[in-house]
């Protein structure tokens, strides 16, 4: 590979790119818009909708109670939060957050990849598809 090439990028079966996860995670307005997308696409069932928002619904009622486990795991990883604790964010809500991501992220799997590629590319400005139209 010469220096002029760059890498290929997660792209899915028709072309378009996959969702990042950090592009998810710094882009918190965008990702609602997808999410809402998606939901709103007659394309996806409503089955793996419910699924979604149900998940993600336990995955934050467990996030606003306080729970023991936060602690131990806490307590476990805590030669990797310190610098989270100096900074002053706490260790559980850091821990609780971080799986409410990484879980969310993973939930939209439950969707078809070419209706989910096809929103995240035109909510997070990625190309539509792999051809290049001459302007010529």
């Amino acid at each position: 590979m010469s220096s002029s090439q760059t890498p290929p990028q997660s792209v899915n079966s028709v072309g378009g790119k996959n969702p990042s996860a950090l592009s998810l995670m710094f882009h918190i307005p965008k990702t609602f818009s997808l999410v809402k997308s998606v939901f709103s696409d007659a394309r996806v069932h409503w089955f793996p909708k419910i699924v979604f928002m149900l998940s993600l619904g336990v995955l934050l009622l467990a996030l606003l109670t306080p729970e023991a486990f936060a602690e131990i795991v806490g307590a476990i990883g805590l030669p990797l939060t310190a610098p989270l604790e100096i900074l002053g964010i706490p260790v559980d809500g850091t821990i609780d957050w971080a799986v409410l991501g990484i879980a969310a992220f993973n939930l939209l799997r439950l969707f078809p990849s070419q209706v989910v590629s096809e929103h995240y590319n035109r909510i997070f400005g990625g190309r539509q598809s792999g051809k290049v139209v001459d302007s010529h």
